[in-house]
């Protein structure tokens, strides 16, 4: 039996979401936002109790140590077989800022950084407002699933000076196998090329393994920043605390140098006893709360294929989101986006905001209650039998 309750209705309007209270000022007032990457679930009890503790009324500053590296270590080995020594790890609020700064130090504008594409918008931002040059790398998509290509990543590493991987990847779910890692490992030394690992979704791997990439190269381990977060894991985005590894002591020095620089300071007050008692009382809720995600993205994919089967969900192991293929239904971008934001009333995350690659995608976060999951797609079910077109 279960000890965890993921069923409850949370009301998160009127609390300063980005994911639903942004959608009011735009005039979405009655719109259900599948989108935003965080969760509609509550975090762990444990976790509540444990700010509800701090909450003393007295706000300070805090302090991150050996204590804290070592926690960070200890999870990093425990869920993820990844053994590193605690003081290679680097505390910074969020990883898109450990990226970016890391670019302003280690990179001059107009150097070339490579990615996969489709990517998460917010890295592909974090680029080109550095005045660093994207060179995207196009992943195959046939068959319902992504695959690398291969010339073109080699072609792409000749050209880079950083490749930023998400792991597993995002917006497609991708989880990277070790023969697609090696790969990436094996350019990386052969063209030096340094790599930035962002695997703020490894957590959420369903029956598969993570495999974080500096496992699997000597020099990758020296030529990497692995970047970690709570985040997405314990449903605490806005706490903003992750951690990066950075085993090259001369880089990381220089990396934290660059945090005090840019006026970085210690951890957010709350975040402490919830990072605490997330990596050390809360595995078991993580377990029961991928098994109830699962399950979501078999009722998405049961629903789907009996009720609208034009819609073509990818083949993926990783992440609460659900990368989906609506070329079938013959509407253009902005056909399917009316109906689905002004008569299913739901907002997605639409495919072109991961670049061209996306056209005719749609991503889809399954992580809130499953009534609500189901109310969603029966409005989403709806809006697209009726639509008769303008």
């Amino acid at each position: 039996m279960n000890k965890y309750n993921f069923d409850k209705l949370t009301n998160r309007y009127n609390t300063y979401s980005a994911k639903w209270d942004e959608a009011i000022l735009r005039n979405y007032l009655n719109v259900i936002p599948l989108s935003v990457a965080d969760m509609d679930l509550p975090t762990a009890p444990e976790i509540i109790n444990a700010i509800s503790k701090a909450n003393n009324g007295i706000y300070g500053y805090t302090i991150w140590g050996t204590q804290y590296q070592q926690t960070v270590a200890n999870w990093l080995a425990r869920h993820h077989n990844f053994h590193v020594n605690p003081k290679e790890i680097v505390h910074c609020p969020r990883v898109i800022q450990g990226i970016s700064i890391f670019l302003n130090q280690f990179t001059k504008e107009g150097d070339n950084i490579g990615i996969f594409t489709p990517s998460y918008a917010p890295i592909m931002n974090c680029i080109s407002l550095n005045k660093r040059c994207i060179v995207p790398c196009e992943l195959i998509y046939q068959n319902y699933q992504y695959q690398i290509n291969t010339e073109k990543l080699e072609s792409c590493f000749q050209k880079i000076k950083v490749f930023i991987l998400i792991s597993p990847h995002n917006p497609t779910g991708i989880v990277w196998n070790k023969e697609q890692l090696k790969l990436i490992c094996q350019l990386a030394e052969k063209y030096q090329v340094f790599i930035i690992s962002d695997e703020v979704h490894a957590d959420f791997v369903f029956d598969t393994q993570h495999l974080v990439i500096a496992k699997l190269s000597n020099y990758v381990a020296e030529h990497s920043m692995i970047c970690t977060s709570l985040a997405k894991t314990f449903n605490i985005p806005g706490l903003e605390i992750s951690n990066l590894v950075i085993k090259n002591e001369q880089i990381r020095t220089e990396f934290q140098q660059t945090l005090i620089r840019f006026g970085f300071h210690n951890p957010n007050y709350f975040s402490i006893p919830a990072f605490y008692t997330a990596y050390t009382q809360c595995d078991q809720w993580l377990l029961e709360l991928k098994q109830y995600i699962a399950k979501n993205k078999q009722i998405v994919a049961d629903y789907f294929s009996q009720y609208l089967p034009q819609l073509k969900i990818i083949k993926t192991q990783g992440t609460y989101l659900m990368w989906i293929n609506y070329a079938d239904l013959a509407l253009t971008p902005a056909e399917f986006k009316q109906v689905i934001l002004q008569q299913a009333n739901i907002e997605l995350s639409w495919g072109e905001d991961f670049g061209q690659e996306g056209k005719y995608f749609f991503r889809l976060n399954v992580a809130l209650p499953q009534k609500a999951l189901l109310d969603c797609l029966n409005r989403i079910h709806l809006a697209l039998t009726t639509y008769k077109g303008d």
